[in-house]
């Protein structure tokens, strides 16, 4: 069964601000939270952003290479006890 798309006409204000009508920010985006926007073939696209309730780190791409390269080195010492 095809689903027909939700639609509907809201005002910008002077601003640029506009209400995301409730029956489409239910589910998709927490009070206060945020959204990221983009232009994409001349429309405008939002989306609910996610955040982790704690921080995380980044990597070089030299760590992500080395956990790679330890990775395969176990795999291969534990491959030959039998053990994979």
């Amino acid at each position: 069964m095809q689903q027909l798309p939700l639609e509907e006409i809201v005002k910008i204000q002077p601003k640029g601000l506009f209400t995301i009508p409730k029956k489409f920010r239910t589910g998709l985006f927490e009070e206060n939270g945020l959204a990221r926007v983009r232009k994409e073939k001349g429309r405008l696209i939002l989306e609910p952003v996610r955040t982790l309730p704690y921080p995380v780190r980044s990597y070089s791409d030299e760590e992500i290479k080395e956990f790679v390269d330890l990775d395969a080195y176990e795999t291969k010492e534990l491959k030959a006890k039998g053990l994979l």
